[in-house]
């Protein structure tokens, strides 16, 4: 079950950017004093829960790196 959809969002809070980047439309921007932030979901797929962790890591010269780690917890096969 794969759906493609598009989404557009708006953020008027002055640490948020409108882009075409996705995870941007999660965190913030860099700014003073922010160290790290963290964005996870869990999703019924067909081997189990699929646990998705978008982590975004500042730098204290104003740039960032964001990983992106996949879990899948498999089905265990008991009711």
């Amino acid at each position: 079950m794969n759906k493609e959809f598009t989404t557009t969002a708006t953020f008027k809070k002055g640490a948020r950017v409108v882009s075409d980047y996705t995870n941007d439309m999660i965190f913030e921007q860099p700014r003073e004093g922010l160290i790290q932030q963290e964005f996870v979901s869990y999703e019924q797929v067909e081997a189990g829960l699929k646990r998705t962790t978008i982590t975004r890591k500042f730098a204290s010269n104003g740039q960032y790196d964001d990983v992106e780690a996949i879990t899948i917890l498999p089905n265990t096969g008991r009711s």
